[in-house]
This record gives structure tokens, sequence and C-alpha cells, in this order.
């Protein structure tokens, strides 16, 4: 896409956090957005937020693992802004702190089904706009955690490396309908994610930022709206594989250099 000013972009996970710096940065180039979230009394006051700052914005209660939920949202936008012509399936939770074994098959599952399924939900229900609108974008949020597996974090990365593959295959199918899809892969964002997460652990709200690993998103550096930001700037480029934090590059080196090791052994074992 060229040009973003009165396009419809529907982004989850948007009531803080990165969600909501992308819902800014489209609605300071032209945007009209639904912002779509779990929680609706925090949805509301971002909503107005943005409403207040000029933006046309709809607040759409949503639970991304949930169909029918998906059904009356695709209902309500239709209704109130017309096709969507921008995905953004930003709706995430972090295991971040807890090791494997800490993790229950009611947490695995709960993780894959909003990471991931979330993800799965959204293509499928707001792909059939992005055709009839003749085109638009898709972009799916993912993690650098998504590009290494990383300790007291496993479901996390799983299911962000899924999102990459997922999002590589959509790449490559939509091309044709004229329909850009991006994989976002952050690094630590200051955010909600550490609260908006612990239920998921099984763990008592609390607006009392942890001091252990599992509080990292309260304290990281870089803003939402950089990266909201940075997100538009991916998809007016078409950019396959949208980067925020550069510094990381060499994480993905040494991953990279571990795999090429792993085809010269294989090469030496036939030879």
């Amino acid at each position: 896409m060229t040009e973003l000013t009165g396009k419809v972009a529907f982004i989850t996970g948007a009531a803080g956090g990165i969600g909501l710096g992308i819902a800014r940065a489209f609605a300071e180039v032209g945007g009209r957005v639904a912002v779509a979230d779990i929680d609706e009394a925090v949805l509301a006051e971002s909503a107005a937020e943005l409403a207040e700052s000029g933006a046309e914005v709809v607040a759409v209660p949503l639970d991304v693992t949930d169909r029918d939920s998906w059904a009356a949202a695709v209902e309500s936008v239709h209704a109130k802004l017309g096709l969507v012509q921008v995905l953004v399936n930003n709706a995430g939770v972090s295991t971040n702190g807890m090791r494997f074994d800490e993790v229950s098959p009611r947490v695995w599952d709960r993780v894959v089904e909003i990471n991931l399924t979330g993800v799965y939900n959204g293509v499928h229900n707001f792909l059939p706009d992005l055709r009839a609108a003749g085109g638009g974008h898709i972009v799916s949020t993912s993690s650098m955690g998504g590009l290494m597996g990383l300790p007291a974090l496993s479901p996390y990365s799983a299911t962000k490396a899924a999102v990459i593959a997922l999002s590589e295959a959509l790449h490559a199918e939509l091309a044709d309908d004229g329909i850009g899809v991006s994989v976002l892969c952050p690094g630590g964002v200051r955010s909600r994610l550490w609260r908006t997460s612990r239920a998921i652990k099984g763990l008592p709200d609390t607006d009392v930022p942890p001091d252990d690993q599992s509080g990292q998103s309260a304290t990281a550096s870089m803003l939402p709206d950089e990266v909201g930001r940075r997100v538009v700037d991916g998809v007016l480029s078409d950019e396959l594989y949208i980067f925020t934090h550069p510094e990381m590059r060499g994480w993905v080196a040494e991953r990279e250099e571990r795999i090429r090791r792993g085809f010269d052994r294989a090469e030496a074992f036939s030879g």
C-alpha cells in the first residue's frame, strides 16, 4: 500500500501498549481505526483519547479466541466504518519468567489460543474484506523471541515463531491478490504486557510491576508510539519483516551461524 489516508485499519490488542501505539500512528496519517480488545473499560478510554486527537475511531470489544466474538466484530466494523483494508493482529500474552516445567497444559493451550490461533482468526475473518477492497495489508505481531528460543519464555517463543512462519506463507500466497503481509518483530517495548499476562499465569492483578524478569515490559526503553510509526513505515514500504531494534541484529546472526554449522555438518556427513 502506498497510501493510508482514509483506509480502515482493524487492530487487536489495541487498548494499550503496541496496539495503541499502532492505532495512534495510523490515525496520524489519516487512517480510520477500529481498535479491538478484550478489556472493554481500558479500550473505551483509549478510543476516547484517539477521538479527542481527531481520529475517526470505533471501539470493538473482542476476545481473539472466541469465533462468535470475531463474527460480531466484523459486523460492527462493517456497519460503522466499512471494509477493512489493513488488519493488525497484535493481541498477545507473554509467559516471561516461566520455565518449561512450570507451564501447565492449561497455560500452554491458552497461550497458543491467543498468540497463534488469534492470528488465524483475524486473517480468516478479514481476508474477504481485503480481497473485496481490491487489496490491503496484514500485519501480525511476533517478537525477537520468535527468532530465537529464549529461556523462561518457551510457549511465547514457540507461538511467536509460528506467527513468523504463518506470515511468510501468507506473504507468498496473497501476493497475487495485491495483499501485502508483514510480521512485526520488536524487542523490548514499554507496555502493560507484564500486567495483562498475569491472568494466564494464574496470578492476581496488580498495578505494581514485579522487579524480576516478568516485569521487563514495564521498564523497556522503547515506547509503543515509536513501534507504531515503524509499523506504518513498514506497511507503506511493503516490508515482510518489520524490525524495531537494530542492535539485536547480532542475536539473529549468531543463530544463523549455528544453522550454517548444522548444514556444514550435514554436508560433511553425507560426503
